[in-house]
C-alpha cells in the first residue's frame, strides 16, 4: 500500500457465458465478448494509473488470474455468486489492507474517467458512501470510507431499482451519501449503438 485511496475495477473473464448476457441473441457471441474486452481495455487505460490511487481488479472466476495479470495491477479473486457479496468481499480486502477510502466501478462504462474517480474520493471526505448513478436506475460506482455491509443486502441487482434500494438501505442504517454525475453503462442494444460500438443496421451475424 502506497496511497490511502483504493480503486477496485470489478471484471469477469471474457467468455460468452459470463459477459454481456443481456445482449445474448441481439448480437453474436463473438461480438459480445469482443465488446466486453474493448470496454475492459479502455477502462484500464483510463483508470489503471491515477495519481494518489492504487488500482485493483476484482475478478471472476478465480482461475482467470493469468489473464488479468497483464494489466499490472493488484488482483482480488472473487468467488462466483451474488454481485453484492462479491463487491463487499472486494471492499473488505482493501480495507483490511489499510486503505482509508475505496471506490468500485464496473468495466463497462464508456464515459468513465479519472476525474470522475477523483471526485468520488473527494466526496468521501464528507460522506460515508458515494454512488455514481447509471441512467438505467442502477449505479456504475460505489465508494465508502469504512466497510459497510448493509448496502449490499436485500438489493435487486441489474434492476431499475438497484440504486433506489441501495440508497434506502443507506438511509435506513444512518449512513450519509453523496452522488457523482450520472453516466451510461452498456447493458442494452441501444446502449451499444449509442456508445458507437455497433451500427443500428447490423444484425447478430
Amino acid at each position: 500500500m502506497k496511497n490511502s485511496n483504493a480503486l477496485i475495477i470489478i471484471a469477469k473473464y471474457p467468455e460468452k457465458e459470463r459477459v454481456k448476457t443481456r445482449l445474448k441473441g441481439l448480437i453474436s457471441d463473438d461480438k459480445r465478448v469482443q465488446l466486453y474486452v474493448t470496454l475492459l481495455d479502455r477502462t484500464m487505460q483510463k483508470l489503471g494509473k491515477i495519481p494518489g490511487v492504487d488500482t485493483f481488479i476484482a475478478f471472476a472466476p478465480e482461475s482467470a488470474a493469468e489473464y488479468f495479470s497483464r494489466f499490472n495491477v493488484r488482483l482480488i479473486p472473487l468467488h462466483d455468486g451474488d454481485l453484492g457479496e462479491g463487491m463487499f468481499h472486494a471492499f473488505r480486502e482493501v480495507f483490511n489492507a489499510g486503505y482509508k477510502k475505496a471506490a468500485l466501478v464496473g468495466a463497462d462504462i464508456p464515459d468513465i474517467s479519472s476525474p470522475v474517480i477523483l471526485d468520488a474520493f473527494d466526496a468521501l471526505s464528507g460522506s460515508d458512501l458515494v454512488y455514481g448513478p447509471a441512467k438505467d436506475g442502477g449505479y456504475y460506482l460505489v465508494g465508502m470510507r469504512k466497510l459497510i455491509r448493509e448496502v449490499f443486502e436485500d438489493v435487486p441487482w441489474s434492476s431499475e431499482k438497484t440504486l433506489e434500494r441501495s440508497l434506502y438501505q443507506a438511509e435506513r442504517h444512518g449512513y450519509s451519501v453523496s452522488l457523482t454525475e450520472t453516466l451510461n453503462d452498456i447493458d442494452t442494444i441501444d446502449d451499444v449503438i449509442r456508445a458507437g460500438f455497433l451500427e443500428r443496421h447490423e444484425d447478430s451475424s
